[in-house]
């Protein structure tokens, strides 16, 4: 029961952390297509209304990649899966969320497909960073605090 219960404790935190890397990527690329093309957002559009639906698809997703990455662990989530297995589980577990979200909208089922693989491509963009940073952080508390 306790290894469950750090099982959900670590894919809660990883989600968390997912969301906000998700969410800092999506605001860099509002900024930039604010900037290139200002006309393509309609009015009302803006940082809070991305925010309201890209934040809990973020979270959603960072679940989705923990459940992914416990159960190719065998229920014990670490940081040493190789980046190609970590990217590869939040690219499934973005496109997991992306599936119900296809047909939303007046684009069309193409134009859909065509985002859900930019944001598939997003997750594992997302996830190579979330590992790094997850890695990085891991070393910097295991290396001996020097006392000055």
């Amino acid at each position: 029961m306790k290894n469950e219960i750090s099982t959900v404790r670590w894919i809660l935190r990883t989600s968390l952390a997912w969301a906000s890397l998700r969410l800092v990527l999506w605001a860099l690329v509002a900024g930039i297509i604010r900037v290139i093309d200002p006309d393509s957002f309609d009015p009302g559009e803006g940082p809070l209304l991305m925010a309201a639906i890209l934040g809990p698809m973020g979270l959603f997703t960072g679940v989705a990649f923990g459940i992914l990455l416990a159960i190719g662990s065998h229920g014990i989530p670490t940081l040493e899966p190789s980046m190609i297995r970590v990217a590869g589980c939040g690219i499934l577990g973005t496109a997991s969320v992306q599936l119900p979200y296809l047909g939303h909208g007046d684009v069309g089922v193409a134009a859909n497909i065509k985002m859900a693989l930019l944001f598939c491509v997003a997750g594992g963009m997302v996830t190579m960073a979330w590992l790094a940073m997850a890695r990085w952080s891991s070393h910097r508390r295991s290396l001996p605090q020097s006392s000055s």
